[in-house]
C-alpha cells in the first residue's frame, strides 16, 4: 500500500485530524495530506497495537472511517500503477472528493435541481426573466440568434454586467422595473444614470443593446411588447479613434526578433497573424495549419467560422502566416487576451512607436482631447482595424473587405477605417478626378 494513516499530535487523548502519507521509489513521491478526517486519539492509538486490535476497530467503531481510508488508499495505489505523478496539490483534491462525496453529491444534486426548476418555471417579471434568460444561455438551452450554436462566455459576461448596472440603477432610484415600465422615460434615465457613472458612450451602447436583446427574448415569449424598445432604445456607438499598424509596421513587427524573450514572441506571432486576417481575437487566436484550403483558382485561403457570427470567411493566405504557423507546429500558441494587451505595447514601445497621439475621449458628460503615445493604443483589437484600413488603402472595395472581415454593414465597416486627413487626401487623390487634371497639358 502506498498511502499510510497518520496523526501528527503529542496528545493522548481527544481528537485529531488523520494524515494521509503517500510514498512511492519509482516515481519518487513522498507527500502528506490532511484528511479532514477526524478519529479518537485513544481508539485510534489502540488500534495499532496488532492485528486483532484493528480488525475490531475496523468492523465496529471504525468501519465508516475505513470505507473513505480504504478509497483513498486505492485511488492513490491506481495512480502510482498507471506512472501518475502525484502532486500534493493533486492528493489533497483527490482526497477531498472522497472524503466529502456524499456532501458533493448532495450540492450537485441540489445546484441541478434548482436549475430545473429555474428552466421550469417561467419568469413572470422583467428582473427574474434576466436571470433565467442568463441562465439559459449559460446552460446552452438558448442558443444563438437565428444558430444552434452557444451563447459564448464574453457574451454572458456582457449580459451578467448589464444586470449588475440594472439592479444598481433600481436601488438608486428605489423603484423596481417591470416589463411595462420599459419605457424611452426608462432608458433616457437609465442612459443618464449610467452617464453619471462616468462611463463611455459606447460603454452605454453596449448596455442598451443588452436590454434590447433581453426585451425581444421576452417579446418572444408573449412576456411584453418591445415595440417602444424597438423605436426608442437607440444604441450610440461613438467612433473612436483607434490606430492601426501599417503594411510598413506590420513588417517590422514581422522581423522583429524576440527569440530572448518567449513570452513577447508569442504574443507578436499571435498578433501579426490578426494584423494579416481582420478577425476577431477569438477567432484570429485558434487559427491553425488544417484551416488551409486551396481553391479553384488554385491559391490558397484559410476556412475560418467566425464564433460570434457563425459567418465562414476565405483569407487569402499570407505567407507571413504560413511561416507562423510552421514554427508552431501548426497551432498558435496558447497566450491570454490581457497578455496580448500588456505585451504589445511593451513590445511597440522597444521598438520606438512612440509618437504622441491626440483623440476625442468622453467619460460621463466631459468631453476632452486626450494625448497617449501610440505604443500605449495597441490592443487585440488593433489587429481587425489594421487590415481593414490597409486593404482600404489599397483601392480595395467594401464589400471585398467585408467578405474577408466578415461585417454585416458598410456603415459597420466604416467604423473600423482608420485614416488621418492626409491618408484621406492622398486617397482621394486616386480618383479619376484627380488623376485627369494631372494628365492636362
Amino acid at each position: 500500500m502506498s498511502a499510510t494513516f497518520i496523526l501528527r499530535t503529542d496528545k493522548n487523548e481527544g481528537y485529531a485530524t488523520l494524515y494521509a502519507r503517500i510514498q512511492n521509489r519509482v516515481p519518487k513521491i513522498n507527500i502528506r495530506v490532511s484528511t479532514g478526517l477526524e478519529v479518537d486519539i485513544k481508539e485510534w492509538n489502540k488500534s495499532l497495537t496488532g492485528a486483532k486490535a484493528l480488525t475490531v476497530f475496523r468492523n465496529g467503531k471504525g468501519k465508516e472511517l475505513f470505507v473513505k481510508l480504504d478509497a483513498i488508499s486505492s485511488m492513490i495505489d491506481a495512480f502510482i500503477k498507471n506512472g501518475v505523478i502525484i502532486t500534493s496539490e493533486m492528493a489533497k483534491v483527490r482526497v477531498h472528493e472522497i472524503v466529502y462525496a456524499e456532501q458533493i453529491a448532495a450540492e450537485k444534486e441540489r445546484v441541478e435541481a434548482e436549475a430545473k426548476a429555474l428552466e421550469e418555471e417561467q419568469a413572470t417579471n422583467f428582473n427574474d426573466f434576466i436571470t433565467q434568460f442568463i441562465h439559459e444561455c449559460e446552460s446552452g438551452k438558448r442558443k444563438k440568434k437565428g444558430g444552434t450554436t452557444n451563447v459564448s462566455p464574453g457574451t454572458v459576461k456582457s449580459y451578467k454586467g448589464f444586470q449588475a448596472q440594472f439592479k444598481a440603477y433600481q436601488e438608486i432610484r428605489l423603484r423596481v422595473i417591470d416589463f411595462s415600465d420599459l419605457t424611452v422615460n426608462f432608458y433616457n434615465d437609465f442612459r443618464l444614470f449610467l452617464t453619471d457613472k462616468r462611463y463611455s458612450p459606447n460603454t452605454i451602447a453596449r448596455m442598451v443593446k443588452v436590454c434590447k436583446t433581453v426585451c425581444y427574448a421576452a417579446e418572444q415569449l408573449k412576456l411584453m411588447d418591445a415595440g417602444n424598445v424597438r423605436a426608442g432604445f437607440d444604441v450610440i456607438y461613438k467612433d473612436v479613434d483607434n490606430v492601426y499598424l501599417t503594411e510598413e509596421r506590420i513588417q517590422e513587427l514581422y522581423e522583429y526578433n524576440l527569440s530572448n524573450r518567449p513570452a513577447w514572441e508569442k504574443v507578436k506571432d499571435v498578433f501579426i497573424v490578426g494584423c494579416l486576417t481582420g478577425q476577431r481575437v477569438s477567432d484570429y487566436k485558434r487559427i491553425n495549419s488544417n484551416m488551409i484550403i486551396t481553391l479553384t483558382d488554385g491559391n490558397r485561403y484559410i476556412k475560418l467560422k467566425q464564433e460570434k457570427t457563425e459567418n465562414i470567411v476565405y483569407i487569402p493566405l499570407d505567407y507571413r502566416i504560413e511561416a507562423i504557423l510552421d514554427k508552431y507546429d501548426g497551432e498558435l500558441p496558447k497566450v491570454y487576451d490581457q497578455k496580448i494587451n500588456d505585451h504589445i505595447k511593451e513590445i511597440g514601445e522597444d521598438l520606438g512607436w512612440t509618437e504622441i497621439i491626440e483623440f476625442d475621449e468622453q467619460r460621463g458628460v466631459m468631453a476632452y482631447t486626450a494625448r497617449k503615445r501610440f505604443c500605449d493604443l495597441l490592443k487585440t483589437h488593433t489587429c481587425r482595424r489594421s487590415l481593414a484600413t490597409n486593404m482600404y488603402k489599397t483601392g480595395a472595395s467594401l464589400s471585398s473587405i467585408m467578405a474577408i472581415t466578415g461585417h454585416g454593414s458598410e456603415q459597420q465597416l466604416k467604423t473600423y477605417l482608420k485614416l488621418n486627413e492626409s491618408e484621406k487626401s492622398m486617397l482621394a487623390a486616386k480618383e479619376s478626378y484627380f488623376t485627369k487634371l494631372r494628365t492636362v497639358k
